[in-house]
């Protein structure tokens, strides 16, 4: 399988190959030309040798006459000819003309790709001489991908010019009137980096050789001539080994958050290796006796080690995703507008942050879906290493009247999946959705919980770059618009709050580590965001601000704290949206277990609660939406009608904490499994609708709730 059928939406890269021009080149492939022509020069001059695009012989367009093939009427760009399939490993030679203002071009290894015929293209062009810059679109460029030099010999519209391509393995050479103005090596970092930039990006197997390609002389516009074909099989050699990935790579690839109709922050991660580690040992089983008596040490050298095999080590237990120091650059552009690219300078990774880099992007266009791609290189070098590209999309304008989609989820675990080696199956059901946005609602890792236990800075960071390594999870993330909240399990431990310990780790330190280092930054971590005309969303934030569980009830007992609560009364009662989604990582309705005593829902924070439940009841069209529970529900509070939903854990393997028959009066709906949530807004109407859907982690709907 090639490297790009490796992954879903970015790219991994294992190989190092320079590509400048410089006077020898390694290659992968050498040539064994056969002495006979793959097809005779008149067989390449009958119009049965071609087909239309739609299967239908040649169209009048085009005529075969005095030795030549000639685009004569241009059909909007649908005069494009097909030949029959030929040898994928290839010379060919022929000469070409175009007439002033023509766009033209011989497209190689050519085949379906859904509905579309792609390939690679030697372009043909009438451009000015001498041009002044590289241009990935000028004539003998790998079009798209690879710019030709500069002062290549090319002669003007209406005089013949001579072209050869050599097509062998990976290797791609474009000649033009005798001299080698284009080449590059179809695989390895430097091709990732332009490929990832270009209008065939995600397209499987694009470039590489597989049997039945074919040939396509292309209908840009205007008119064109061609002759003299003569084509030579090449045999590739055995490829050499794949060298093992230089540092650093991108494990974790890349996540963001925070989007508005014009910023948005970015997150990337250096790592040692492309994938974490899939064959080492596993961690010791701790019981749950023996590590509250261990957390109570604060030694993290023994609190590490007691949960390691004799004689291994931490980088080389099972799921290590293991940090390198390197240099990352982002370049970022809307997906229709590709040349409008912005790249930053290089930046350092570095250990005191776990290897990890952020970008605030601003002056975004509203609305809209933008590629993002990081490159990772050496510290002090100036070869590239690694390049994925991930995409996401900003908040829609105020005032816009679109459609969209969002998921939201919560309580995730790397013990806990239930996609074997993939990760999550949630993702890939989530993915079928298309949201616009997804909400993750906290309790994203589990810190407190076994395999390891993370008593220590060390076994949070290992838990996190593990999770983000998983195939399905990381895949999902470097590819959507993502507002990521926390919660207790991910901050420290269980109903955790200011000046508690972890085993080495003060409440303080997680705070720090999940709000500055491991996911995008925001300070205040609580905002809203308007989604259009008709939709704003609200992402609270409930560790930063918290009292202690155990403090009486009362005005001064907050989990949102004053300043926050404030604005978000302000705020809901100010907004015109017709929906007004309350995102909060713990529940503000419930119903909850009589013994807990960390949520609104609770009796011990009943105060602000009480609070809460009668402000967000005054405002139309608000609706909350909780993390924190392994169930899947819908209630109503009975006094104030504000409704909430849960959207359930994101695992199978995690639903806990609830009876399936023990439906309270509150509830309108109650499945104690895992899945997620979608929310839909139309305006098929004369007012806009929301449904509200619970679903299951492969996907499917269990519930549906329309408002208004």
């Amino acid at each position: 399988m090639s490297l790009f059928g490796l992954r879903i939406g970015f790219l991994s890269v294992a190989v190092v190959v320079s590509l400048a021009f410089a006077p020898s080149i390694e290659l992968s492939h050498a040539i064994e030309p056969q002495d006979a022509l793959v097809v005779s020069d008149a067989e390449w001059l009958k119009p049965t040798f071609w087909e239309s695009q739609d299967g239908k012989p040649v169209h009048e367009s085009w005529e075969f006459a005095n030795g030549e093939v000639r685009l004569v009427k241009s059909r909007d760009g649908n005069a494009a000819l097909l030949s029959k399939p030929l040898p994928t490993n290839f010379e060919l030679s022929f000469q070409w003309m175009v007439s002033p203002g023509t766009n033209s071009g011989l497209k190689y290894r050519v085949r379906k790709f859904g509905d579309l015929w792609l390939g690679l293209e030697y372009q043909m062009i009438d451009e000015p001489i001498p041009l002044k810059e590289m241009n990935k679109g000028s004539t003998a460029s790998i079009y798209d991908i690879v710019a030709p030099l500069l002062d290549k010999p090319l002669r003007p519209a209406g005089m013949w010019n001579e072209a050869k391509i050599i097509a062998v393995g990976d290797r791609l050479e474009h000649y033009l009137n005798g001299k080698l103005v284009t080449q590059s090596i179809a695989n390895g970092p430097e091709w990732d980096a332009k490929f990832v930039r270009s209008k065939f990006y995600g397209q499987e197997g694009f470039a590489h050789p597989r049997q039945g390609d074919r040939i396509m002389l292309t209908d840009h516009g205007g008119t064109a001539s061609f002759r003299n074909f003569r084509m030579k099989e090449l045999t590739p050699t055995e490829s050499k080994p794949v060298p093992t990935p230089q540092a650093p790579q991108l494990g974790n690839a890349m996540r963001n958050s925070w989007a508005t109709q014009s910023s948005i922050v970015l997150w990337t991660r250096t790592t040692t290796t492309p994938e974490m580690v899939t064959e080492g040992p596993d961690f010791l089983p701790i019981t749950k006796d023996v590590a509250n008596r261990l957390a109570e040490s604060s030694d993290p050298v023994a609190l590490t080690s007691s949960q390691l095999p004799a004689g291994a080590s931490l980088d080389r237990m099972i799921g290590a995703s293991v940090g390198a120091p390197g240099e990352v650059r982002l370049t970022y552009f809307p997906v229709m507008k590709r040349n409008a690219s912005i790249s930053t300078e290089w930046s350092n990774t570095l250990a005191e942050n776990d290897f990890t880099k952020q970008w605030r992007l601003q002056n975004l266009e509203p609305g809209t879906e933008y590629a993002a791609v990081v490159e990772a290189r050496p510290l002090g070098k100036e070869v590239l290493t690694c390049v994925r590209r991930g995409t996401f999309q900003t908040a829609f304008p105020v005032d816009s009247t679109n459609d969209l989609m969002f998921c939201m989820t919560t309580c995730h675990d790397y013990p806990r999946r239930d996609d074997g080696s993939f990760g999550h199956k949630i993702y890939k059901a989530m993915t079928s959705i298309n949201p616009n946005f997804v909400v993750h609602a906290g309790d994203i890792e589990y810190y407190d919980h076994e395999k390891p236990w993370a008593w220590t800075i060390e076994l949070m960071r290992f838990k996190w770059g593990r999770l983000f390594s998983l195939p399905n999870n990381r895949a999902f993330y470097a590819n959507r618009t993502t507002y990521f909240q926390k919660d207790d399990h991910d901050t420290l431990k269980d109903d955790c709050w200011a000046g508690q310990r972890f085993g080495a780790v003060t409440f303080e330190q997680g705070l720090k580590l999940f709000n500055e280092e491991q996911f995008p930054t925001q300070s205040p971590r609580y905002t809203t965001v308007r989604w259009g005309k008709d939709l704003q969303i609200w992402l609270l934030e409930g560790r930063d601000y918290r009292s202690p569980n155990r403090m009486p009830d009362g005005p001064d007992k907050t989990i949102l704290g004053t300043e926050q609560k404030e604005w978000l009364k302000k705020t809901l009662s100010e907004s015109t949206a017709k929906f007004k989604l309350v995102f909060s990582p713990t529940p503000i309705v419930g119903p909850d277990r009589d013994n807990k005593r960390d949520n609104h829902a609770n009796e011990v924070f009943d105060y602000e609660g009480s609070e809460l439940r009668a402000a967000i009841g005054m405002i139309n069209g608000a609706i909350v939406f909780c993390g924190d529970r392994h169930w899947q529900y819908a209630s109503v509070d009975p006094e104030n009608k504000v409704w909430e939903f849960g959207c359930g854990p994101g695992s199978e393997k995690h639903q806990l904490g609830w009876k399936a028959g023990d439906v309270r009066p509150e509830h309108r709906f109650l499945r104690v499994e895992g899945g997620f949530l979608s929310g839909q807004l139309t305006h098929n109407g004369p007012v806009p609708t929301l449904s509200i859907r619970h679903h299951k982690v492969t996907g499917e709907q269990v519930s549906e709730f329309v408002f208004p």
